[in-house]
């Protein structure tokens, strides 16, 4: 039997949980490159200062939806695969952990494990934080047989996903031919300065997608912290577009795969309102994610056995 590893970042389920959930991610030496004295230090602080105004945040989109979304497309990928597969996943910041997981996985025999980052985009911070985990696992194990799965975002039935959710929301939304708005997540200027090939990958995979559906299309980046992020930031982008009188938009968020707190609160309750209220944009939208959409299951399902 092959284990199959389905990794993404977690999410708090508690005001407690998101104070351990932040301190955890901040002590990541690919989310702040510093030494381990002085990421522990501002670990503490990040964590004791923003643990409160995050959970707030949760609180207004219901919770966390990373670990359900997660746990539907395990269940739907186990279905795809049948028996001769054994499907868990992990979360980077909380339980289960992936060093939790592989330990599951040995305990039931298993050592042949593909492992999947939820992250169609590779990151240092994303894709890269999960390798090292797993190398460090191996390193200590060297039973387990690891196949790293990376991006995904060239992959047919990824742009089909998309292609196919855009092409459902015009048409639900009676629209006729809106300017598609792609907002990735943004990353430090010093990542791409290393060779970061994020942005690149997040520009190829909108023009793939957006030559698929036939419309034309803007790439932007949104919850960028303090310091040098990569841009144009989504609400300046949303500016340029409105000063061009482009009236209908339809923000894709390509770098996720699944709802949480930068869709359901930083684009849907911030951009979108801004966009509206005080740019005057007669439309903007967002495409929604589904949980275990039937062609992203196919997706993983065709990356498993490829």
């Amino acid at each position: 039997m092959t284990g199959v590893l389905l990794v993404n970042m977690g999410g708090a389920t508690s005001e407690k949980e998101m104070k351990v959930f932040l301190s955890n991610m901040f002590r990541d030496p690919r989310i702040l490159p510093f030494r381990k004295i002085f990421r522990n230090i501002l670990s503490f602080m990040i964590s004791n200062l923003r643990y409160k105004k995050s959970w707030k945040k949760y609180e207004l989109i219901g919770g966390t939806p990373i670990i359900q979304a997660t746990e539907k497309s395990l269940h739907s990928l186990q279905t795809e695969l049948k028996k001769d597969y054994s499907v868990k996943m992990a979360f980077s910041y909380t339980s289960p952990t992936i060093e939790e997981s592989m330990l599951s996985f040995k305990n039931e025999g298993i050592k042949a494990i593909t492992v999947i980052p939820m992250y169609p985009h590779s990151s240092y911070s994303t894709t890269g934080s999960v390798m090292v985990e797993i190398e460090r696992i191996q390193k200590d194990d060297e039973s387990f047989d690891i196949q790293f799965k990376k991006e995904f975002y060239q992959h047919d039935e990824f742009i089909g996903f998309w292609s196919k959710l855009i092409k459902a929301h015009i048409q639900q939304n009676g629209l006729k031919a809106p300017s598609l708005l792609f907002s990735a997540h943004s990353i430090p200027e010093y990542m791409v300065n290393k060779g970061d090939s994020y942005p690149r990958e997040i520009a190829e995979s909108a023009a793939l997608i957006a030559g698929n559906v036939g419309l034309e299309f803007e790439v932007a980046y949104q919850s960028g912290m303090s310091g040098k992020w990569i841009g144009p930031d989504t609400k300046i982008s949303l500016k340029v577009l409105a000063h061009a009188s482009k009236n209908e938009i339809v923000i894709i968020p390509i770098s996720f795969v699944n709802e949480n707190l930068e869709t359901l609160y930083d684009i849907d309750k911030v951009i979108i309102p801004y966009a509206l209220n005080e740019l005057g944009i007669k439309h903007v939208s967002r495409v929604n994610i589904p949980e275990a959409d039937e062609l992203f299951i196919k997706l993983l399902a065709d990356i498993v056995r490829n």
